[in-house]
This record gives structure tokens, C-alpha cells and sequence, in this order.
């Protein structure tokens, strides 16, 4: 074969390469991964007590970003927010807001809590939630406070026993199923939920949490559950981890969304 032959078939069998598509798009949808992120939430409003800010600027939210705290609080960092039992209202209930940016399959939120002189009585703790991303709720909502979902959680003791953390995950906000045929191809891939996107994704969503003691509110039960929400130190890192490699012992599954609607 000259010269020419072997550069025009040379030619031939690089297009052939070229064209040639992707086993993994052989099933021509979207393949949703979900990318692993840890935010933190952090102090803002004017003051470090979350019920006094809400008081001061109406409606009122804490925040979070993927910064970890770099202060301690001997160094006069952290805040929080004063914990009363029965209600399903942002004043009494610590009201956490952000966003996420891609895919989203499930959550673990890891927050700490003060007693304030108070013993535990038991070894679990009961929480209520209430939850929406994009404006879907995650939870059944209404007006009672027995709406939302509730998950109970094993308090871990600090090592200083000034505080305990709670740890729990909500699961079944998104998903995604490869499907194989007889052979062993991908054919397709079922998602559902807030697995919108191929790859990780690059959508903006809105997450809006609700987080409380599930407990009725009654005047000889104040003492008992009475307590305080704290993040924004060294000490407390409370936040979430989105898309978590290892999901929490407490786990509470969410109402698919569904962003068709």
C-alpha cells in the first residue's frame, strides 16, 4: 500500500473515532451524579440570639456557606437561638435558608445543642421538620403542629458536656437508577425528585428548613425542653452535608418533589 492509501485510510478510521458515541449515551437521557458538599451555617443579624433578630427584622432566617467556623467561642464567637417545644413557627422553630448548586439526593444535618443547666431525662430527642427546596415541600404542610415530619435522634454528648450533637439525614429528595438490559448495557436511567441535571449539575436550588423539639407546649414541660440551638464556632460546627457519602443512624424520608407541576 503507497504512501497515500495508508494516509486516506489512516483519515477514515480517525473520523471513525471521532463519530463513535459514548457507551454511556446509549440510552439518550440525562445521567444525574451527585456531588458531595459540607456548608456551615453562620451568625448574621444584628444580634447573636436568633428569636431576638427575628423580633427585630420580622421574618427572619440563618444562613449558611461551605466556610467552616475559625473562631472559638472563649475567642467570643457563635450564636444561636432559645428552643421551646410545640410549634411549628419560625420565632420558636430555628428557620435555616440557602442554596445548593446541582443534583440533590439526600441531606444530613448536624447541628448542637445547649441545655441550659437542664438533664436529660431520656436517650433519644424527638424533632420536628419542616422542609422545601424550589418551593416543593418535602414534608406534608399545613397550619398544626403536627404537620411536617418528625425523626428521633440519639444526642452525642461534647467532650466537654457543654453541649450535644445532633445528626440525622433526610433521604428521597432525588434519585437516579441505571437500567441495564440482558447483557449488561446501560439502556437507561430513571431519576426522579431534584435529579434534574447530567453530571452533577449546575442548577441553582433554594432550600428553606424548619427545625424544632417535637414536644406539646405546656407549662410543666417548659423545664424540660427548654434548650438552645448554637452554631458558628470551633466548637459547634453545626451545618449539612449535601449528598453525603455515609447517610446518619436517624433518617427520615422526604415526599419525592415534584418539579413538573
Amino acid at each position: 500500500m503507497d504512501a497515500r492509501r495508508r494516509l486516506a485510510l489512516t483519515a477514515v478510521l480517525l473520523g471513525c473515532a471521532v463519530v463513535a458515541p459514548p457507551v454511556s449515551a446509549t440510552h439518550g437521557g440525562i445521567h444525574p451524579t451527585f456531588r458531595e458538599e459540607r456548608v456551615y451555617f453562620h451568625c448574621t443579624g444584628p444580634t447573636k440570639i436568633y428569636n431576638l433578630n427575628y423580633l427585630l427584622l420580622g421574618e427572619y432566617v440563618t444562613g449558611w456557606n461551605a466556610n467552616p467556623p475559625t473562631q472559638s467561642v472563649m475567642d467570643g464567637a457563635g450564636c444561636g437561638g432559645v428552643e421551646y417545644g410545640g410549634f411549628t413557627n419560625a420565632f420558636y422553630d430555628m428557620a435555616f435558608e440557602g442554596y445548593f448548586v446541582g443534583n440533590l439526593r439526600d441531606l444530613t444535618i448536624e447541628i448542637h445543642q445547649l441545655l441550659l443547666g437542664n438533664v436529660r431525662e431520656e436517650e433519644t430527642e424527638t424533632l420536628r421538620l419542616n422542609a422545601w427546596i424550589d418551593g416543593e415541600p418535602l414534608f406534608p404542610v399545613g397550619t398544626q403542629s403536627s404537620d411536617g415530619r418528625t425523626v428521633t435522634v440519639t444526642p452525642e454528648p461534647s467532650s466537654s458536656g457543654a453541649s450535644e450533637r445532633f445528626r440525622f439525614s433526610i433521604t428521597n429528595i432525588g434519585y437516579a437508577i441505571d437500567v441495564f438490559d440482558e447483557e449488561g448495557k446501560l439502556i437507561d436511567v430513571e431519576t426522579g425528585g431534584a435529579a434534574l441535571e447530567d453530571g452533577d449539575g449546575q442548577q441553582w436550588h433554594h432550600l428553606l428548613i424548619y427545625l424544632g423539639v417535637h414536644d406539646e407546649f405546656v407549662s410543666t414541660e417548659v423545664k424540660n425542653k427548654l434548650g438552645a440551638w448554637v452554631w458558628d464556632t470551633t466548637e459547634v460546627p453545626s451545618g449539612i452535608t449535601f449528598n453525603p457519602k455515609t447517610l446518619a443512624d436517624a433518617r427520615v424520608p422526604a415526599d419525592l418533589p415534584n418539579f413538573d407541576s
